[in-house]
């Protein structure tokens, strides 16, 4: 019973109406599910052997599982018979549920020191992988047991058919009456045939509700613990994944906390919790806009959560084993977000505008041309967060590789000596060759995109400025890799490991600048315009900028010996020859001489005219 047609056809009945948004929401929950399996893959395939991938995959996986039975009722017009089959959804739904408390209580351990820690982080390297979903399974059943049956526990099912407006047909998983009768209203003639699934909260799934925000409110605090200790060992690899396990933590958090307001508000507008009297076609319980509005909110902040979550565990665990995800997961990440947020703010907006005017069309075009119109900002914005969120990830090695790369990469070729040696220090660093090939593509790029940025020491200093004194803690060139870590770090006020224009201009020589060049230099220095500034960016300008600052250097050299030599006004043989071995010594072109001179002696000529 509960034939609805086509799906196409009822899916195309349903838009503008509540149910419409429901439904999209629950697909989008499915496909949020198979994103979040996609994610765990990843993660084994780039170390399978590993404790810590196969815990994060099972929490991917935990987390996969909630998205896929969060909103499964909703996802279809489900006939009848089909409740029989849905019904376990909601017992794995809560077992996940509970399966995560453990995981989150456990995730710290991976970054402790202590036996204790150890031996848990172990536990998952094969043994924990089943025992822990089977100990929650069966604690769920047993618990259920003697509750009265997971209908008692868990909560009811309701179910509803209506063929036209006027007495419909309602029924219980549990078999008992719907304690209302049926009344197919006018206003949702035009979806007519259709079925709608409602759920009850039992006493037990009230509890597990909550239990995963207890269990990631731990994980950030034991987590902040073992940063605080890992900051002091200055291990920058692990530094930056348990900054980013414990970004994922808080993101986890927050989404948790806005799930029980959501709860608390919905309570608060019915007077109880929510129960199978809460229906539009109750006739004796009316519903406001607001709460046919809120209850598929609910399980929609679990899956932004877990997606936030997936994304950004995926970064911390396999930056280092797969090159190039973090630049495909921002990529996911501000597609995913630009997508979902359109997608639901059109259809609030279309419901919104349904309910005012009669015409949800409204509501639908306003939106639409808004993210059309405006795309470019708002992707450029959300490009800025997800690389805050995850920024480019070099290792230790790495960077000693990119090193000995800018220094074979001065004179813009690379000669055999010099890949052999660069073959040999790849080698010595574990780098593999396809890592190396990609390394060297990503420097290259960012070298390009660079263009013209070999001048700030000569365009700035007219201000008074050292520009290195803003890349090294010395002021002076050369400088080493050490100084220019030290130079970011000081200004890495907040210790996220990028500059936001505040953290740059409040830097002592930044400051000196008037605004307006303050913000042209950060501009120049942010490469890839994400609105803020990576190491690796700020790493390669102070490069270039020391380049620029040693040139400058031996061309004030040579002018020096130029303008002894151009005492008398005339440059003998002699003197020439001289002056071309000073210029070859100090590697000046020939070209570069005569620019240098003709500057020179066009001052001079500009001195006896006057």
């Amino acid at each position: 019973m509960g034939d609805v047609g086509a799906p196409l056809e009822y899916y195309s009945r349903t838009l503008g109406h509540f149910i419409g948004y429901w439904h999209m929401l629950a697909i989008f929950s499915i496909l949020s599910g198979i994103f979040l399996l996609f994610l765990a893959y990843l993660i084994l395939k780039a170390n399978s052997g590993k404790a810590k991938n196969r815990f994060m995959a099972l929490m991917l996986v935990t987390e996969a599982l909630r998205c896929f039975t969060s909103m499964l009722f909703w996802v279809y017009a489900w006939p009848e018979e089909m409740l029989s089959v849905l019904r376990p959804g909601r017992v794995v739904y809560y077992t996940m549920s509970l399966q995560l408390f453990f995981l989150y209580m456990a995730a710290a351990t991976f970054y402790s020191e202590r036996q204790w820690a150890k031996r848990i982080s172990g536990f998952f390297k094969f043994h924990g992988l089943y025992i822990l979903p089977v100990f929650c399974l069966t604690f769920i059943l047993t618990v259920s047991y003697f509750m009265g049956g997971t209908n008692t526990s868990i909560g009811d099912i309701s179910w509803i058919y209506c063929e036209s407006v006027g007495p419909g047909i309602g029924s219980t998983v549990s078999g008992e009456p719907l304690p209302f009768d049926v009344v197919c209203v006018q206003e949702y003639e035009s979806i007519y045939p259709m079925t709608f699934t409602n759920v009850v909260l039992g006493p037990l799934s009230r509890i597990l509700l909550f239990i995963p925000l207890i269990g990631a409110i731990i994980a950030t605090i034991a987590l902040t613990r073992s940063r605080n200790r890992i900051d002091e060992a200055e291990d920058t690899n692990l530094k930056g994944e348990v900054r980013a396990v414990r970004l994922g933590f808080l993101g986890k958090t927050v989404m948790q906390v806005t799930t029980t307001l959501i709860l608390f508000w919905m309570i608060l507008l019915i007077g109880s919790a929510p129960n199978l009297n809460v229906s539009p076609f109750n006739p004796e319980f009316p519903l406001s806009s607001t709460l046919m509005f809120l209850p598929p909110l609910m399980p929609t902040a679990v899956v932004l959560a877990a997606l936030f979550e997936g994304v950004i565990f995926t970064y911390a665990v396999v930056k280092n084993d797969m090159f190039g995800i973090d630049e495909q997961l921002r990529k996911t990440f501000t597609t995913t977000i630009f997508a979902g947020s359109g997608a639901i703010l059109f259809l609030v907006s279309t419901e919104l505008m349904e309910s005012v005017f009669n015409q949800g069309w409204i509501g639908g075009v306003f939106i639409g041309m808004t993210f059309l119109l405006l795309r470019k900002p708002i992707i450029a914005t959300l490009g800025g967060v997800s690389t805050r969120l995850i920024p480019e990830s070099h290792t230790k090695e790495e960077l000693g590789y990119l090193e000995m790369y800018f220094l074979a990469k001065k004179d813009q070729t690379i000669t055999e000596n010099e890949r052999m040696m660069l073959d040999l220090q790849a080698k010595s660093y574990g780098i593999t060759a396809d890592r190396k090939t990609y390394l060297e593509q990503w420097y290259d790029e960012m070298l390009e995109k660079s263009g013209d940025n070999n001048e700030l020491a000569r365009k700035y200093g007219k201000s008074g400025i050292n520009m290195m004194s803003i890349f090294s803690t010395t002021g002076e060139a050369p400088i080493d890799e050490r100084e220019i870590l030290q130079a970011f770090n000081q200004m890495d006020q907040n210790k996220d490991d990028v500059l936001s224009r505040d953290e740059f201009s409040s830097a002592p020589e930044v400051s000196k600048l008037p605004q307006e060049s303050q913000e042209e230099l950060f501009d120049t220095i942010d490469l890839n315009d994400d609105g803020v500034i990576q190491y690796e960016e700020f790493k390669l300008q102070a490069q270039i900028t020391e380049s620029e600052v040693l040139a400058i250097n031996r061309e004030q050299i040579y002018m020096e010996a130029y303008k002894v030599a151009m005492e008398d006004f005339i440059i003998t043989d002699d003197e020439r020859k001289m002056l071309k071995i000073q210029a070859k010594a100090l590697g000046i072109s020939d070209q570069r001489v005569q620019e240098l001179e003709q500057d020179y002696n066009s001052g001079i000529e500009s001195t006896e005219e006057e």
